[in-house]
């Protein structure tokens, strides 16, 4: 098996976000990305880092004081699915077909409350495994 995968533009930027609010890559925001399995049939999987800058945001499953979620979408944004913990991964999609793309979606939920408002950035990791 060869496994390679590659993602376009590779860079989010939601904004300025309202707490406990959620906000989306999908439906023609110019923000989804671009996802192309460059190998064999694959499993897509992702991870996301907590978010840092000032006091830190931990991931969660559901928003909480200094707590986001983060969701991600193999389809358009009709479905998704609940990231479950910080830098573990997530099968996004079982069945990535061999040379070809889709996109790759994200909503965010902010926090319900912020020990501040700085600016936040996280990592998003994608890979690809055997199914």
């Amino acid at each position: 098996n060869n496994l390679a995968v590659s993602v376009s533009d590779g860079s989010i930027a939601f904004g300025s976000v309202a707490l406990n609010t959620a906000t989306t890559t999908a439906g023609g925001t110019g923000q989804t990305q671009t996802v192309t399995n460059d190998g064999s049939d694959a499993a897509l999987n992702v991870k996301s880092s907590n978010a840092t800058g000032g006091t830190a945001w931990t991931l969660g499953t559901s928003p909480g004081s200094n707590v986001f979620k983060l969701e991600v979408s193999t389809t358009t944004g009709s479905t998704y699915v609940t990231f479950q913990a910080t830098d573990t991964y997530l099968t996004a999609s079982t069945t990535f077909d061999s040379l070809t793309s889709g996109p790759l979606d994200f909503r965010f939920t902010t926090p319900t409350g912020s020990t501040d408002f700085v600016e936040k950035s996280l990592t998003i990791t994608v890979q690809v495994t055997t199914p």
